[in-house]
């Protein structure tokens, strides 16, 4: 085996939030810990290095709203019943008392000054259980810890290649190499947690089409999902994007708070479409807003505005005073736009993101101490199934920091296979051999364009059975990308990595031959436009690779949640809306 091997009990590939609690967790059940990350500096990478300022959690202070029972129904209901669960109780909901603890023991303040909480509530939470506080610092705050936690050992400028298994099936460790030197590196340890984040580069994530035009991450491509699938884990619910309304030209969030504050969505025509939802029950995004929004695009009326010209000068300077911790990037867009929001509607436009967030189910499953099917492989923060938000990824790592130290101790010592090691070594420096061909830029742009035409906002069996056909046109066209330096390797390793995804993506939205779309959760077939209910509430698509094509199996995460729908719905079919509710079996 050529070079060192860098050992450890535990392996955490990802420096976020999830990485960072989940190492100091290890480190303090007994583990010593390697946490390697493609940033040289842990301090701000990773989905909170710009700060956060809200954390969606319970604190059962005695409010009927303010338990974990009403706080797992709701999240339940948010994901469509498309989470476990099972899982998502213990590993994601019943820590968060702790994490606050644990959150205001590494120096992150989430009181205020008179040492209580300032809670908000938001339009899809069950009361104000969105807790804001000062977290400007948070992500350096949890980065020094783990650095000054005795046995944990940061590794940075690395980008992850593969996960190592034994003869067994049983994650022994990982390969990667540094994003400056090439120098390819070995990894061995008796668990490996990956938390790599989001899927953010999937379809293009800017309006414009550039990357960094965006207040989306553009350093997320889908590491974390293929080295869970070239591990033999499975992903659930790839198949939803995030659907919203940005500003024209910019993508920044700010449509949940313009409309909380009383904000009109308009069409072009200055008619009403919705300032709130006009259903009982309604979500109130999804088909509610955004689909309302689509709606009239699609019929010629738009474009749409946010038109907030009707509401009085205080209640624009609460919102603008909101959103400076919501949506910083908005107000700027305003002042350098020169859209003044008393004065003028602000132009929105429809916009997909491949990730998952509030509500969310997306991402590699996990049982509930946060392992996948992988033996001795971990899943953490939002590349887990059942993380939600900022209290997801803090939840799963100081969970599964313990966890992933319980089993390395319990597992016996790692085995490398030096044939399987040697065999990513040539396949991870490949690209730096190759002095024709085409770069990762190219192909990158290429298969954000496939994805965006094909597998985005409006889909259709014939474009997602083409998507598919390209997509292993691309699997060949992967060994001529070319690299030129240790950054390049990186990018171009990146690139393969979203076509793997993407594969397994376009197969489950193939499979789901029906609509199910909503806001931050969408997947809207045009040749299927209207939900399945009998076939398809409550059930998830599993996916898996074998090397050559996707695998894919039927689950219901959440049977009880399912059967309950269903009754529900069954009535409403048989004696109509009203009389179901005069019968009270609706609300």
């Amino acid at each position: 085996m050529d070079g060192n091997v860098i050992e450890s009990d535990v392996l955490v590939i990802g420096g976020g939030i999830a990485g960072c609690v989940a190492a100091v967790r290890a480190a303090e059940a007994g583990a010593s810990v390697v946490l390697v990350d493609k940033t040289r500096s842990v301090r701000r990478s990773g989905d909170a290095g710009r700060g956060l300022a809200f954390l969606t959690t319970y604190l059962d202070l005695g409010e009927d709203w303010d338990t974990p029972e009403v706080f797992a129904k709701w999240y339940c209901d948010i994901a469509l019943g498309l989470v476990d669960m099972d899982v998502a109780g213990p590993l994601g909901i019943e820590p968060l008392p702790a994490v606050c603890r644990f959150l205001e023991e590494s120096g992150v303040p989430l009181r205020n000054a008179d040492g209580g909480y300032d809670r908000v509530g938001r339009m899809w939470t069950p009361g104000p259980i969105v807790l804001k506080f000062d977290g400007a610092d948070i992500k350096p705050r949890l980065a020094e810890r783990a650095a000054a936690t005795d046995r944990v050992r940061i590794i940075g400028g690395v980008h992850a290649t593969s996960v190592q298994l034994d003869d067994t099936g049983r994650a022994v460790g990982a390969t990667g190499f540094d994003i400056r030197s090439c120098e390819f590196l070995t990894f061995r340890a008796g668990a490996v947690i990956v938390a790599t984040g989001n899927a953010e580069r999937v379809i293009f994530n800017s309006p414009r089409r550039d990357a960094f035009h965006t207040y989306h991450r553009p350093y997320h491509a889908t590491t974390g999902f293929a080295l869970a699938a070239r591990a033999g884990a499975v992903a659930a619910n790839i198949e939803f994007l995030g659907t919203f309304l940005f500003p024209r030209g910019f993508a920044t969030g700010a449509m949940g708070n313009l409309l909380e504050a009383g904000g009109r969505l308009v069409n072009g025509n200055g008619q009403l479409i919705a300032d709130l939802p006009d259903i009982e029950g309604e979500r109130r995004f999804g088909f509610g807003i955004v689909g309302k929004a689509a709606g009239e695009v699609l019929a010629g009326r738009g474009p749409v505005y946010i038109d907030c010209t009707h509401l009085p000068p205080a209640e624009i300077a609460a919102i603008s005073d909101y959103i400076s911790y919501d949506a910083p990037l908005f107000l700027e867009f305003l002042e350098q736009s020169g859209i003044d929001l008393a004065r003028h509607p602000v132009e929105f436009e429809l916009f997909n993101g491949a990730w998952s967030a509030t509500g969310s189910p997306k991402g590699v499953v996990v049982g509930a101490d946060g392992q996948t099917r992988v033996p001795g492989l971990f899943a953490a923060g939002d590349l887990a199934t059942p993380a939600y938000a900022l209290a997801g990824s803090l939840a799963t790592g100081y969970v599964i920091g313990r966890t992933a130290a319980e089993f390395a101790r319990s597992a016996g010592a790692p085995t490398l296979d030096p044939a399987a090691v040697a065999a990513e070594r040539r396949r991870t420096l490949a690209p730096l051999n190759r002095t024709s061909g085409i770069g990762w830029r190219e192909y990158e742009h290429q298969l954000q364009d496939l994805m965006t035409k094909y597998v985005g906002m409006d889909r259709n069996r014939i474009g997602l059975r083409q998507a598919a056909e390209y997509l292993r046109g691309y699997a060949v066209a992967a060994d001529t990308v070319r690299a030129d330096g240790g950054h390049e390797l990186m990018r171009a390793h990146e690139a393969f990595d979203l076509r793997l995804f993407d594969e397994m993506m376009t197969a489950v939205a193939l499979e789901r031959d029906e609509s199910r779309f909503s806001f931050l959760m969408g997947h809207y077939r045009t040749d299927r436009p209207a939900p399945d209910d009998q076939r398809w509430l409550g059930v998830s698509i599993l996916a898996g690779h074998d090397g050559d094509r996707p695998v894919l199996e039927h689950t219901v995460p959440t049977p009880a949640w399912r059967t309950a729908q269903l009754a529900n719905r069954s009535v409403v079919e048989l004696v109509g809306e009203r009389g179901a509710r005069l019968a009270g079996k609706v609300g």
